[in-house]
């Protein structure tokens, strides 16, 4: 039973998704020279108990910087928590893609979710869960140009009470079009069992276009022996970046007085619903 209901959860995120995704830039990386894309989104559904206190924040960042060529950066962040029936679900999406020479674009995205439970002694807390990040670098030059995604889920069980975490699951990875730091990985404790990690684990780390991708679902049940309070803390962070000329030489356009562009966005704590999104372009005859 547990199965067929992390399945439908899976297959909603999957029909969800892409729908947000496409609508996010008018240009397509077949279009560009240098593209990246870093993607994470979770659900945490189906707890056994109810939060007293939830909290969401949700943050983009983006930088666009040109001299001779043409860039964008987007990034979007959506966090909730409902508290009843409690549901918590977070996104977030980092791309940036540039053309032709001496540019750099960086887009940044963060959310966070927090659930804070009052938990008796000698019963068992649980919930269940599913996370997937996906990561795509494209480059049609190189070594003259540069894209680099990179993101990380990670979610704790945390005893305030004892002030120590409890139980742990992550997702992490990284792709650079120019080195050979690619990975994505998974980590969790004990208590977190996940179904079908080899079917939904990708990966394709050679040539201009790389992909990195994984999508877990499972469930968290831990039993807890004396009274807690127990805090779910989610953080999910994605970066994308393009570059061209390499990073290295990107102290020079700053010298040549190119125009920079910088939008940091504020965050608001404790509110059910937190939501972010920024775009930037920059282009120079």
């Amino acid at each position: 039973m547990k199965k067929t209901y992390l399945q439908n959860v899976k297959r909603f995120l999957l029909l969800a998704m892409p729908a947000l995704a496409s609508s996010l830039l008018a240009a397509s990386p077949s279009e560009a020279a240098t593209f990246a894309r870093s993607q994470g989104e979770s659900v945490y559904l189906n707890f056994n108990h109810t939060p007293f206190l939830t909290e969401t924040e949700a943050k983009t960042d983006t930088l666009t910087l040109s001299k001779e060529g043409s860039v964008l950066a987007f990034a979007d962040a959506q966090a909730t928590f409902i508290v009843e029936p409690p549901f918590a679900s977070s996104s977030s999406l980092s791309e940036a893609l540039g053309d032709t020479v001496n540019y750099l674009g960086l887009a940044e995205s963060t959310t966070t979710v927090r659930g804070f439970f009052n938990v008796k002694a000698n019963t068992t807390f649980s919930f269940d869960f599913a996370a997937d990040l996906y990561l795509e670098t494209e480059i049609e030059s190189p070594p003259g140009e540069n894209a680099r995604a990179s993101g990380d889920v990670l979610f704790t069980l945390v005893d305030t009470t004892q002030k120590r975490v409890l139980d742990f699951f992550s997702i992490m990875g990284n792709l650079n079009s120019f080195g050979k730091s690619d990975f994505i990985a998974v980590d969790y404790s004990e208590n977190v069992a996940y179904m079908d990690l080899e079917t939904h684990y990708r990966a394709k780390l050679q040539g201009k276009k790389k992909t990195a991708s994984a999508f877990i679902t499972g469930f968290l049940e831990r039993y807890i022996t004396q009274d807690s309070v127990l805090a779910v803390v989610e953080i999910k962070r994605n970066q994308a970046r393009v570059t061209a000329p390499e990073p290295s030489s990107i102290l020079a356009l700053l010298a040549s007085g190119v125009v920079i562009i910088f939008v940091l966005k504020g965050r608001c704590k404790e509110k059910p619903l937190e939501s972010s999104i920024e775009l930037k372009t920059s282009t120079e005859a």
